[in-house]
């Protein structure tokens, strides 16, 4: 995806995590106490039904709950725990706005709770909890 697709309203996102850069380009914004990141649906990240793999998706809100209970890019954080409820698929060239919230962080653990949508259907909920390294 080209700069002209960046997402109205979000910065595109340097990466400093491998797995995650080759799902990009992203873009992120924050709103309030939500971070919201954005990725295309390359054709490299579907399964054999031309939607994004399953994978693929828990990997971004995986990435976005973390991100979202950081303090700021030189936090480190890692996940304990992390559940998802699949919804409805993504089309190929979709554009994914993931949304995580911290409902809790405290000194050690970050609980955070989120969704990935495609045009405003939720296709994915999702939460778990972080630990500060």
């Amino acid at each position: 995806m080209s700069k002209a697709e960046i997402p109205e309203g979000y910065k595109e996102l340097s990466f400093n995590q491998p797995h995650i850069e080759t799902l990009g380009p992203g873009y992120y914004k924050r709103e309030g106490n939500n971070l919201y990141m954005a990725f295309y649906v390359k054709p490299e990240n579907c399964n054999g039904y031309g939607t994004a793999h399953g994978g693929v998706l828990m990997a971004l809100a995986d990435f976005t709950m973390a991100s979202s209970a950081m303090k700021d890019r030189n936090s480190l954080v890692t996940t304990v725990s992390f559940h998802s409820e699949f919804i409805a698929p993504a089309e190929k060239d979709s554009l994914l706005i993931i949304r995580a919230t911290p409902t809790k962080v405290g000194k050690s653990l970050g609980f955070v709770e989120g969704d990935i949508k495609v045009e405003e259907k939720v296709i994915i909920n999702f939460g778990g909890v972080v630990k500060k390294i």
